[in-house]
Order: C-alpha cells, then structure tokens, then sequence
C-alpha cells in the first residue's frame, strides 16, 4: 500500500470491517456451533430412534440456515481484506475442503437417516452426523491455534527471484504485495511447500516448536469441547424430562474439563506461544516503523487519554487492550454461568452463558490480535494488518452502505425465524406426528 489513505478510510472503515468481519465470524461460531454440538451428541442422547430425533429436531428447521453465516464470513473477509482471505483460504486449502465436505456429509446424514426403517441404516447417519460435526469443529479451532501462533509465509517482496533468499532489505512495513509459504533454513534460504505439506503442518505438534505446537491442538481440541458444550446448552433448551436432565448432564460432565483445557490454553497463549512473543526479528528498522507508525493523529488522540502499554502479545494502544481485557472478562463470566445456571437447572441461562462464553472469548481473540489479522511466524515485518490487506475506500463505503441496510433485516429475519421454532419437544409430540407422516428426520 504505497498510496496515502485519506483518515476516514484508515481510522474509520478498515477498523469497522475488522469488527464486521469479526463479528460474523463470531454469529458463525454462535449459531452454527450449537447445531454442531447436537450433532455430535446424537448418537449419545439414547439408543432409541425418537431420543435421536429429538436431538437432530432440535435444530431441523434451523442448521442449514446457520451454515449460510460461513458464507456471509467468508464473503465479508473476502470483499473487506482480499489478502486476508486469500492468505487463510489459500493457505490453509486442504483445512477448508475437509471442512466442506465434512458439511456436506452431515448435510446428507440430516435428509437420509430417515428414509430407510432400517435401525442399521440409521446408527450409520447418526454416527455420520456426529463425527463430521465433530470434523468441522476441531479444524476451526485447530485453525483458530495456528492462526493465533502464526503461519509460515514470508511477503514476495523479501525473496530474491534468484537465489530464493530471504533479504533483509527495509520496505514499506505496510505494504503487502503477495506472500508465499514455505520454510526457511538456517542459511536464509526459502524453501516453498506443496499444499498437502501447509496442511499437515497444521497439525504437527512440533512446527513451529513443541510448544506452539502443542498449543494449536490444544485449541482445537477446547473449541471442539466449547461446541459440544453450547449444543448441550441448547438441548436443555429444546427438550424436558429425562432428555433435559441428559442434556444437563452432558453440561456439568463436560464443564470442568473444558473450563479446565481453556483456563490452560489462555495462559499458554498468553505466556509462552503468542505468535509476536518470539519474533524472529530480520529489521529491527521495518519493526519500529511499524510498531510507531501515527495513524492519522488515532495514536495521539488515544495517547492524550491513555497511555501506550502492551497489549495482550503485542504494542499497542491501551484502550485496544482495555477493551481486550473486558472481553476476556465476559467470556469468564459466561464460562462460570454456564455451571451455575446448569446446576441449577436453568436451561435459558446455560445457553445465554454459553453465548457470552463465546463472544467474549472469541472477541478477546480478536482484539489481541488487531492490528495484525494474519500474523507470519517468520517476523512482524511479514505479518498483515488490516490496513495492508483492506480493500480500497470506495470499495469499503459501498459495503458499509450495503452492511448498514441489509444487516438489520437479516438479523430481523433469524430472530423471527428462532422465536417460530422455539418450542419444547418431547417424546409423545415425536411419536404422534411420526404415525401422522410429518416427521421427517
């Protein structure tokens, strides 16, 4: 980005989109994550047939439109910060694919499981439907951990075409002109990688070291509990009798050891893995440029305020980490209702915990990353930021014109459309509607 930005464009609509963006990844996780929870926990809420559709009825009318918000994220990243989206979806490929078909299977476990009598043929769907719910919920987070950490790419503008090394040469910090993943070995050279092998260090506890590798599997396995816990919340919502006290069981069985593994995971973060706590750092010029950088006079005016301090992993202004802070306390605070409210059997108070859990935590993600949206493990000066990875002003006042009209009427949509379902399903509603041929699960 070797262009001046007006201020409107830099303080005003790429910091908005990094919250747009985030919060529709966050309905994502929301909506479709409690859908995702019962589906793993089908097989698991009885042996009988109506105990199993209860469960996947629970949220029949309402999965397919939660998976429309995966979508709209990827459509909101792609429109608002091409490069971001470009990064996470070209080179993490394979992760997303497993996770498309993974949905697509579940998808068919939903419309088929019924339409054979067969108890066989319908153990094989439930099985179907909760493993690939399982599939996509740890690759999210296990992608979610490697994003936190840092992925190994390296800016085009640091490697020479001709020797494959990378330099050392001062460049615009803010300027991102391609990237390309790989590794680089101890003599400075980079060394490309094949899609297949960016997958699998996704998954390897040892890259980029034990530690941080350890911690993104760590992440994924507590997302996946944190999903499995959300769709029990919902459950409890959804259900009554001794389907409600097996949904609230699976609560208070899974709590502690979810609250546990996050507890675990954010101090780790926090102390030891955080992708900017051991920068390899190349420039120390290109460093300080960025790190000081005066956005437009945001720096001095938050500076008049606040003092400048470090943020959760990284420099920068105090009222970012303020906010940072008070999103990690929302998340604590709906990790502990989420107990108290299922031990006392209160089902709407499970849910909305577990609500909160998951905005104040995944938002607290967020705001320890801003500036930086795609971090490399390669040093600061590769990572990107919002601002060079946004897409241009007038790109970004159209879509703010576009966000500020359609998103109340979608949101507006999606309530009414839950308040319709809404309603507590039981065994004799099941069996009743099943003889009169309107079940379709």
């Amino acid at each position: 980005m070797d262009t001046v930005f007006s201020p409107l464009w830099w303080d005003v609509l790429v910091p908005l989109w990094f919250v747009i963006v985030a919060l529709v990844w966050v309905m994502y996780v929301l909506t479709d994550g409690f859908d995702l929870g019962v589906g793993i926990l089908v097989p698991f809420m009885g042996s009988d047939d109506v105990s199993r559709r209860i469960a996947i009825n629970s949220v029949g009318p309402i999965w397919d439109g939660n998976e429309v918000w995966f979508i709209t994220a990827g459509g909101a990243a792609y429109a608002a910060f091409p490069e971001i989206y470009s990064a996470i979806f070209g080179g993490l490929y394979l992760a997303l694919m497993v996770i498309l078909f993974a949905l697509i299977f579940r998808a068919v476990g939903f419309e088929y499981r019924s339409k054979r009598p067969s108890q066989k043929w319908r153990n094989f769907w439930d099985w179907a439907i909760s493993i690939s719910s399982g599939v996509v919920a740890l690759v999210l987070g296990v992608a979610l951990g490697n994003i936190v950490v840092g992925l190994p790419f390296v800016k085009s503008t640091f490697i020479d075409p001709q020797t494959m090394k990378v330099m050392e040469s001062a460049v615009n910090p803010n300027a991102l002109k391609g990237f390309m993943y790989g590794v680089i070995d101890q003599n400075n050279q980079f060394h490309p990688y094949p899609a297949i092998i960016g997958f699998l260090q996704l998954l390897n506890p040892f890259f980029p070291n034990l530690a941080a590798g350890i911690f993104k599997l760590l992440v994924g396995v507590t997302a996946l509990l944190f999903v499995i816990l959300h769709g029990a919340a919902w459950l409890m919502v959804k259900t009554v009798g001794e389907h409600f006290e097996r949904a609230k069981g699976f609560v208070l069985k899974l709590w502690p050891v979810t609250a546990g593994l996050w507890v675990i995971t954010t101090l780790w973060g926090f102390f030891s893995v955080g992708f900017t706590n051991k920068f390899n750092i190349t420039n120390e010029k290109v460093i300080q440029q960025l790190q000081n950088v005066d956005y437009h006079g945001w720096q001095a005016i938050l500076d008049g305020v606040f003092t400048y301090h470090d943020n959760f992993l990284f420099q920068a202004p105090a009222l970012v980490s303020i906010v940072g802070w008070v999103l990690l306390g929302l998340g604590l605070l709906g990790v502990i209702g989420i107990f108290v409210f299922a031990k006392n059997g209160n089902a709407w108070g499970t849910f909305l915990s577990s609500t909160l859990a998951v905005i104040g935590i995944l938002f607290a993600v967020a705001t320890a990353l801003f500036p930086f949206t795609v971090p490399s493990i390669y040093g600061l000066e590769h990572s990107m930021t919002v601002w060079n990875t946004a897409a241009s002003e007038n790109t970004l006042k159209v879509m703010t014109l576009a966000a500020i009209i359609a998103v109340p009427i979608v949101l507006a949509y999606t309530a009414y459309i839950y308040k319709v379902f809404l309603f507590k399903l039981s065994p004799e509603q099941l069996e009743e509607s099943a003889k009169k041929g309107q079940f379709n699960y």
